[in-house]
């Protein structure tokens, strides 16, 4: 009977060492289940910050545009203003320069002595 009762003694080790070994494998299963709840929880939170993200970015870049296209209608007006009025002032220089009535030109009028001009003397010629 000695012997049975060895290989009973042997067998309940066994059966225990198994045991220690199956629970232990039991809290890692158990710790790696929490963990991977936590990192879904993550993900789920990320996913819903990309999504608001992406709407904040679509609505900045679509804000970016208008601001862009209102600088260049800012930028083409100003530009049209400009060559107006150069266009203008060229065509005011050229207008008086061409006229002859705007023309002051002293040495055309006769002058007599004293400054007189025959135009002013009265009736008695």
């Amino acid at each position: 009977m000695p012997d049975k009762n060895s290989r009973l003694r042997q067998a309940q080790e066994e059966a225990e060492e198994v045991k220690v070994i199956m629970m232990d494998n039991m809290e890692k299963t158990e710790e790696r289940k929490e963990k991977l709840q936590d990192l879904d929880e993550r993900a789920e939170e990320l996913k819903l910050k990309s999504k608001s993200f992406y709407k904040t970015s679509r609505k900045l870049n679509e804000q970016k545009k208008c601001d862009n296209i209102k600088a260049k209608w800012k930028l083409i007006a100003v530009v049209a203003a400009s060559a107006i009025i150069v266009i203008l002032v060229a065509i005011f220089m050229l207008v008086n320069r061409s006229s002859p009535e705007n023309t002051h030109d002293i040495g055309s009028i006769p002058m007599n002595k004293g400054g007189i001009t025959p135009t002013t003397i009265g009736p008695g010629k």
